[in-house]
């Protein structure tokens, strides 16, 4: 069979949200499938995209700037390179990949014209941004028309949901791929020197919130507490702020920096829990390794969170990301820190019975469906 990828990433030369979609595509050639990839053009092609080339994969670049488009755009004769890649390939199914909900997808359409079934996967949706009603219909029209919605949170479902107005039967939620062993158990650190939490994650206080976090540190009760914050992550756009947040309020000694760390074990050999004080996110990874790793995670309800944590028992979760409510839950953990590491064993046994030990596996099944 011959299954078509789509991705809406156009932000980035790569990101997270790309991760599922790449490796099912990776694994229906090992399986002898054929596998075309529609992806936006950069000067510097994404390593993993040339990685699917070596193993026979097709990937069609749109937007590249060569000369036969730029005569098509002075002309006004340009032939919409999506349209041109479902006719040239005909896969058996489409799958169209939103690393944003807003992000359109108007191939959908031609799908339909050319009989190809097809699904969505929304990586990630925000109460931050809404979709305008004129766009509504066309939403709407390329949601119902899906064989399949795959959605990587409940919450993320219902944002989407209330954006369209409309209850998506076609849906399921599914899971992300993650990055250490399933049985992960790394030594519980020494807590001699003090307790530490870390944060992890792109440096970008629009979705990761770290901003809250100084907030809750500089008061009083917290400096006088022996808690190290360490974060982790690739500047997005704020780590100078960040930086210079904690100069002003004088919490150097508290709050430190990691830089990138390849391999997250070696984050969970040093700290005792996960900090995660997002705005918005889809199923972030993070938590769900840091449970597997058997720590413990105070992340604000967003994504899929709520779902994986029994909140004061396997981690602690802030209702909403406020600075008092962000503040509320880091003091119901700081009350309980004799017991984190019984929590922290207690979210390892969590997440395992909740979330899947293969989920690409899982979600070439799905994939498969949409064709039948």
């Amino acid at each position: 069979m011959k299954f078509g990828f789509y991705s809406c990433m156009t932000g980035m030369p790569w990101g997270g949200s790309e991760i599922l979609w790449l490796r099912t595509a990776k694994m229906f050639r090992h399986a002898g499938h054929d596998v075309s990839v529609n992806y936006k053009w950069w000067p510097s092609q994404a390593q993993p995209l040339t990685d699917l080339e070596q193993l026979g994969g097709k990937v069609c670049l749109r937007d590249q700037p060569t000369k036969a488009r730029w005569k098509q755009m002075f002309t006004g004769k340009q032939v919409d390179q999506g349209v041109r890649w479902l006719q040239d390939e005909r896969p058996d199914a489409v799958l169209f990949t939103l690393g944003f909900h807003p992000d359109r997808f108007e191939l959908a359409d031609e799908c339909v014209r050319l009989g190809i079934p097809y699904g969505i996967n929304v990586q990630c949706a925000s109460d931050t941004f809404f979709i305008h009603g004129n766009a509504v219909d066309d939403y709407r029209r390329w949601y119902q028309n899906a064989k399949r919605v795959f959605f990587v949170s409940e919450e993320n479902q219902h944002k989407v949901q209330n954006n369209i107005a409309l209850n998506l039967d076609n849906s399921c939620v599914i899971a992300n791929p993650f990055k250490v062993p399933y049985d992960s158990n790394p030594d519980w650190p020494d807590e001699k020197a003090g307790l530490s939490l870390a944060v992890v994650g792109r440096i970008h206080f629009q979705s990761k919130g770290q901003d809250l976090i100084v907030d809750v540190m500089k008061q009083d009760k917290w400096k006088q507490r022996n808690l190290n914050i360490r974060f982790y992550g690739q500047d997005q756009g704020n780590a100078r702020q960040l930086k210079e947040l904690i100069k002003l309020y004088d919490l150097k000694d508290q709050m430190t920096f990691g830089g990138y760390v390849p391999d997250v074990r070696q984050v969970w050999e040093q700290h005792h829990g996960l900090l995660l004080p997002s705005r918005y996110e889809g199923a972030p990874l993070v938590v769900i390794e840091a449970m597997l790793c058997n720590r413990f995670a105070v992340s604000t309800d967003i994504g899929r969170n709520r779902e994986l944590i029994d909140d004061n028992y396997s981690g602690f979760i802030a209702d909403a990301p406020t600075v008092a409510l962000l503040d509320d839950a880091m003091e119901r953990a700081w009350q309980q820190r004799d017991q984190w590491q019984e929590i922290g064993k207690l979210a390892g046994q969590h997440i395992r019975e909740r979330y899947p030990e293969d989920p690409i596996a899982e979600f070439m099944n799905h994939i498969q469906s949409l064709a039948s």
